[in-house]
């Protein structure tokens, strides 16, 4: 018998990551300044949208960071990846069409891999440390303000370091327009996606350096 729930929590994180890839495809092939502002804005929007069903990852690296932290339990983390990917791939698929292009990530014109690879792993940090601290801990439970401090990061990074690394933070993202675009830049994107998962896990590591108590399992000696 399928679980209704399970299944919605997937299908909640595919048309998610959909949606956030779809307006990164057509906001950037177009050329837009305001980019950044797009996809921060509707990350915003479809976090609120899908928090209370799935928890609003659209994010492998988010995943990885939050099933480190012990809030998602290990076959859950491979629906969840599953299910991103997927989504990002529709998201940009669709987006090329809307768009009549396609794009993808890719070191800037003056910088070196290793600082794009390096951009990737800081922000992606960022990103993790956010979703960990306002979505995930128990004193900030109930809060109003996940959904905007955690799309505030990526506009943000966008506008920082995406004229250095493409500025993916995502490996749904990073795969989706790669796969889109006929894996274009294959193996720039598989080193973006090991960094956004290295980035994933300090972040973890990170949280549990300063909040220890937030660790499922934790047992104070207070």
């Amino acid at each position: 018998m399928v679980d209704k729930v399970k299944l919605g929590k997937s299908l909640m994180e595919l048309l998610g990551t959909a949606i956030l890839v779809l307006t990164i495809q057509v906001s950037v092939t177009l050329g837009s300044a305001a980019a950044p502002c797009a996809i921060g804005a509707v990350l915003i929007t479809i976090v609120f949208a899908g928090g209370p069903i799935s928890g609003a990852h659209y994010n492998p690296a988010i995943t990885l960071a939050i099933r480190l932290r012990g809030k998602v339990l290990t076959h859950e983390l491979a629906v969840y990846w599953v299910s991103q990917v997927l989504g990002g791939i529709l998201g940009a698929v669709l987006g090329g069409v809307i768009a009549g292009n396609f794009s993808n990530i890719g070191v800037g014109e003056g910088f070196s891999l290793s600082q794009a690879i390096l951009a990737e792993i800081v922000f992606t940090f960022i990103l993790c440390f956010v979703v960990l601290g306002v979505a995930t801990s128990s004193k900030s439970d109930g809060n109003d303000y996940y959904g905007l401090a955690i799309g505030l990061v990526v506009l943000s990074g966008a506008y920082t370091v995406g004229p250095i690394s493409g500025g993916a933070f995502n490996p749904g993202v990073a795969l989706g327009l790669c796969i889109a675009k006929g894996f274009d830049n294959f193996s720039y994107v598989i080193s973006v996606v090991i960094a956004n998962l290295i980035g994933g896990a300090l972040a973890s590591g990170c949280f549990y350096l300063t909040a220890p108590d937030q660790f499922e399992g934790y047992t104070s000696v207070v």
